[in-house]
């Protein structure tokens, strides 16, 4: 643990004190994986800055074209949101699925993306829902797709003291699934997951977006997947052929958790019954 822990009460004030700290620093907002790192003595820095507190970074915001998520939402918090339930029905599956409810009242949005983790529900999720991140360094901000901050397992484009912000989600016309393969049906890191979200027109998908985790070294976008499915009957057809995709797409390795090859083969598996739930829906409301 470090000596020292520093907790501004504005984003203003953390730019202002932020030349007074020691180089050798974190954020701390949930704490869930930067504390369990520094029990297991794996975190070397001099000093934590406590943003749990920034209210800031605490709310959701509805505009008239996007869902705006400050990155200090709790995980847990976000089904309080009319906005998340209503125009995020991926995000809104994931939440049960993130570990356990103790966790999930601690993890924020933003320590989920931070962590950069290849198996992170949340950002799995939003990737699938199209959002764009938003950083901020003493007071410019900047965007990028949110898919596109991930350099490689704990790596991102995050530049040194850049704090994100929040995550900015678009409104579109969707349904979707997130379905997770893991040691148990809930409590685990995935082996494999999928967030699948679609807009149809009729029985036709009209767009697609198809996310993955767990399964590459970075939060996986199964682009061509999900050109594959784009302007087809949504269908056990279309469901058998996206499967048979998507596992030309991850690139999964072996370890403690589960075989390479039996990730690849459930990642079809799941996009199969994400994409036959989707057409379960559709017939029931039509």
């Amino acid at each position: 643990m470090p000596e020292l822990i520093i907790r501004p009460r504005t984003l203003k004030e953390l730019w202002k004190i932020l030349p007074t700290i020691s180089a050798k620093r974190k954020y701390l907002a949930g704490g869930t994986d930067l504390v369990t790192a520094a029990n297991a003595g794996f975190d070397a820095c001099d000093a934590w800055v406590d943003i749990s507190g920034l209210k800031e970074l605490q709310s959701v915001k509805e505009t008239k074209t996007s869902v705006l998520i400050g990155a200090g939402v709790r995980i847990a918090g976000l089904e309080a949101w009319g906005a998340v339930r209503r125009w995020l029905p991926v995000l809104t599956a994931a939440i049960p699925h993130f570990a356990s409810p103790s966790l999930r009242n601690m993890a924020t949005v933003g320590g989920n993306a931070a962590n950069a983790s290849p198996c992170a529900d949340a950002v799995c999720a939003l990737c699938a829902e199209r959002a764009e991140v938003i950083l901020e360094l003493k007071g410019k901000k900047r965007r990028l797709p949110l898919s596109a901050l991930f350099k490689g397992p704990k790596q991102t484009g995050i530049k040194k003291d850049e704090l994100i912000t929040a995550f900015e989600v678009p409104k579109w016309p969707h349904t979707g699934a997130y379905l997770k393969l893991g040691p148990r049906a809930y409590f685990g890191i995935s082996k494999a997951a999928v967030a699948l979200a679609i807009e149809l027109d009729g029985d036709k998908i009209k767009s697609a977006s198809v996310a993955l985790a767990s399964v590459a070294p970075v939060p996986l976008m199964a682009v061509k997947t999900a050109g594959c499915i784009t302007g087809r009957i949504l269908s056990p057809e279309t469901a058998r052929a996206a499967a048979a995709l998507v596992k030309t797409e991850v690139s999964p390795i072996t370890d403690a958790r589960s075989d390479a090859d039996y990730r690849r083969e459930m990642c079809g598996v799941l996009l199969e019954r994400a994409l036959l739930g989707c057409e379960e829906r559709l017939k029931a409301e039509g």
